[in-house]
């Protein structure tokens, strides 16, 4: 569970590991399960929608497989998005967390009580997890990121602070991706590299550069517009100037979370998917091209 937002990194993306924990259970459009490895090594190369073996890294997390499946042409489906946000599993511990503290400040306004259940709530998914026999990383993830935002609460005893570690998670992302797009190595295009098995080459591919170069501004504008809208609430419940500015904040962090994350893992689908049709026509064409060229006496 994450009292933060959903992001690549968080969760770099925290419902990647949920996903991941899912898809060793069920075979999914997005990521089917690897066949078990133990020779101690990478994880067999993943297949495209033509069969062909894809020999690149391995990508984890909701960031990954949004980019496997885009750049292997697969079609954007309602499953497929939400197995890439973390499937409702994912959605349930990042939502309840956030929902709780909402409801019992709201009613009590004592941030401190509010605050006990979402750590409460941590420490059963751990516990879950470990009768379960599951893995424990995102669920570790989680508490820690609930760990700060009620150390936090606590510390100060204001609710608006439950928040604090969401705005500087989005400030890093901010940071990280801003300086990458500046000097002409965005981010996202190591994440289309480690698909295709160089993490480099695609600086070399205009239209691959092009579109990492999108993708990256697609998801910098994500954590921008969290900051741009829930900061100015936090610092109007700081300095008291709105006694509801803290409810407000907290539902803006709900509806700027798993649902504003959904339609951007839609949109760099769907422009991965563009570039990965583009390419296929472009080799079929060139094909064709080929065959119809008379052969040299």
């Amino acid at each position: 569970m994450s009292t933060t937002d959903p992001t690549p990194g968080e969760d770099a993306f925290e419902h990647g590991d949920r996903a991941e924990s899912r898809a060793s259970r069920n075979s999914t459009p997005l990521q089917p399960p690897a066949p078990e490895d133990t020779s101690g090594g990478e994880p067999a190369g993943r297949e495209d929608g033509s069969g062909a073996a894809r020999a690149g890294v391995p990508l984890g997390g909701s960031l990954g497989r949004t980019v496997q499946s885009g750049l292997a042409g697969e079609a954007i489906t309602s499953r497929g998005v939400l197995d890439a946000i973390g499937g409702w599993r994912g959605i349930v511990e990042t939502l309840v967390p956030g929902v709780l503290f909402l409801v019992i400040f709201t009613f009590t306004r004592d941030a401190k009580v509010a605050a006990i259940a979402p750590a409460a709530l941590a420490v059963i998914a751990i516990v879950i997890r470990l009768l379960r026999k599951e893995t424990l990383t995102s669920a570790l993830s989680g508490a820690i990121g609930v760990g700060f935002a009620v150390a936090a609460t606590l510390l100060t005893g204001k609710g608006e602070d439950y928040y604090l570690p969401g705005f500087l998670t989005n400030a890093a992302w901010i940071l990280g991706l801003g300086v990458s797009l500046l000097i002409g190595w965005p981010i996202l295009g190591f994440a289309l590299g480690a698909f295709r098995g160089d993490l480099t080459g695609w600086r070399k591919d205009r239209a691959l550069k092009r579109a990492a170069t999108w993708v990256t501004l697609l998801w910098l504008a994500m954590f921008a517009a969290r900051l741009a809208v829930q900061l100015p609430l936090y610092l109007a419940a700081k300095n008291g100037a709105d006694a509801m500015a803290t409810d407000a904040l907290g539902v803006a962090r709900l509806v700027m979370g798993i649902p504003l994350f959904a339609l951007v893992v839609v949109f760099t689908w769907m422009v991965l998917g563009r570039l990965a049709g583009s390419s296929d026509d472009s080799e079929a064409e060139s094909e064709a091209t080929q065959g119809e060229n008379p052969r040299s006496a």
